[in-house]
This record gives C-alpha cells, structure tokens and sequence, in this order.
C-alpha cells in the first residue's frame, strides 16, 4: 500500500475515533454546571454538572458535543488541561479505554509524521551544511534551526491569534499555547470560554475542531525535533536476547565456569 494513502487512511480512522469517542462521552455525560466564584457571579468556565453530586443541579444545562469532542482532544494528545473530566463511574471506565487505545494511536500518527519531516530535514542538512565539522555540529545546528522555526510558527505567530480571539495578551497566549504543545496542560488556560465563544456556540465547534488539527501540527514539530535527536544518538551496545542465552550451545562445563565456587 502506498505510504501516503495508508497516512491518509491512518488520519480518517483518527477522525472517525475520535467523533464516535465524542458522541459516547456526551451520552454517558451530557451536561454542565456553570462556575461561581465567592461573590456568587457565574464566570465563562464550565464543568461537568455530576461534579456537584446531589440536589445542588439546579443550573443543569446540556453539554454541547463539540464541548465533548474538545475533552477527547486533550485526552488523546495527553494535554489534559483538566477543565473537563469525567466524574461517573461509566465516564472514567469510557476514557480509560478510549485513551488506552486513541493515545498510542495518535502518536503512532505523529512518529509517521515526524520520520518523513525529518528525512527533508535531513536531506537539506546534507546540502547546505556540508561544511559543518563532524555529525554532532551538523545536527546542532539542525535542530536549533528547527527549533527556532518552529517556535515562530507554531506558538508566536499562533499566539497573536489566539490572543485577539480569547482576549488574553500575548503574554498569556504564548504561555497557553508552549503548555499545550508540550503537552504538560497546566489548566490555568485552557481557551473556548471566553466572551468571544461558549460552549453551545457553533463558532466553538468550529474552534475546538481547528484546534485539535493545531495540536496535530504542533506536535508532529516536537516528534519531528525528537526524531532528528535521536538520529544521531550513538547505539547503545548490543546485548543478546533472551532467547539466544536459554538456546546457548555453550557446553554446561563451560557455562559453569560462570557460576560462584562451592565452598
């Protein structure tokens, strides 16, 4: 089969995952409870309305499934900012099993990615850095390179963005967008529930899924710097199997030579 239409099909059976995963966690549940702070003002943050657990549901409302798809988007990509989160017993036991096979999934995808990145990466690194003294300097200065580029376009250019359309300073969006790439999702910001959207709005949907796709090129720039690392990373020494030890012909004498004197 063709690498790039197994890459395509590989995307449309993501896809397709994680809109099935959407639907499921929205059935199972669907609804929101609206934050208050001390004074009582509701503020732009949703959570899951089980979270209050008895009969305090009295602003029970239904989640949207874009709101749905948007959790299953954190939980694939390992960000996890942690605004949404399952609280029923059948909720946890669903995201259990969809993150124990979207996760490997997902990055499977990405390490395909990065390898073909990484091979054009490499074949200019052979052209324009030639002169370069040894592998190690060559390499450094690919990944500098690479790096740089990518802070540009896939978190200080993206940060003006996402700064104008959440009403954050840039400051606040650069900071939004390195924790979502790195994948370590604080939870201080997490986007979509500002003025400027709500969880039922159909310009939410729309951002949640352009979102998702960001975190798919994002983070195909992090697989790709990895991939370039460990290109040049000395292999560590070849150790035998264990197989080849149980099926050793090595004679038992021998093989007891390796064994402590009796006393």
């Amino acid at each position: 089969m063709n690498e790039y239409l197994r890459l395509l099909l590989l995307f449309a059976a993501m896809f397709t995952y994680m809109f099935i995963g959407a639907g499921l966690f929205h059935a199972l549940e669907p609804g929101w409870l609206p934050w208050e702070d001390e004074g009582g003002n509701v503020t732009d943050g949703v959570q899951n309305v089980t979270r209050a657990g008895n009969d305090t549901l009295y602003d029970f409302e239904p989640r949207s499934y874009m709101e749905a798809f948007y959790f299953c988007a954190t939980v694939i990509t390992t960000i996890g900012y942690g605004h949404i989160y399952p609280v029923t017993g059948a909720a946890k036991f669903f995201t259990a099993v969809f993150a124990n096979f979207g996760i490997p999934a997902f990055f499977y995808i990405l390490a395909i990615i990065g390898r073909k990145i990484a091979n054009l990466v490499e074949v200019g690194e052979a052209r324009f850095f030639s002169g370069v003294p040894g592998p190690y300097g060559r390499r450094t200065l690919t990944l500098i390179l690479v790096e740089l580029l990518g802070l540009f376009l896939f978190i200080l250019i993206p940060a003006a963005i996402i700064s104008n359309v959440e009403g954050w300073s840039y400051g606040d969006a650069t900071w939004y967008l390195f924790v979502s790439v790195s994948t370590i999702g604080f939870g201080d910001l997490y986007g979509g529930y500002s003025e400027s959207f709500f969880a039922f709005d159909a310009k939410f949907g729309i951002y949640a899924f352009c979102k998702f796709c960001y975190y798919i090129i994002a983070l195909s720039w992090v697989a790709t710097l990895w991939i370039l690392l460990a290109d040049v990373m000395p292999d560590t020494e070849a150790k035998p199997e264990a197989s080849e030890l149980v099926n050793s012909d090595e004679p038992a004498d021998r093989q007891g030579e390796l064994l402590p004197a009796q006393a």
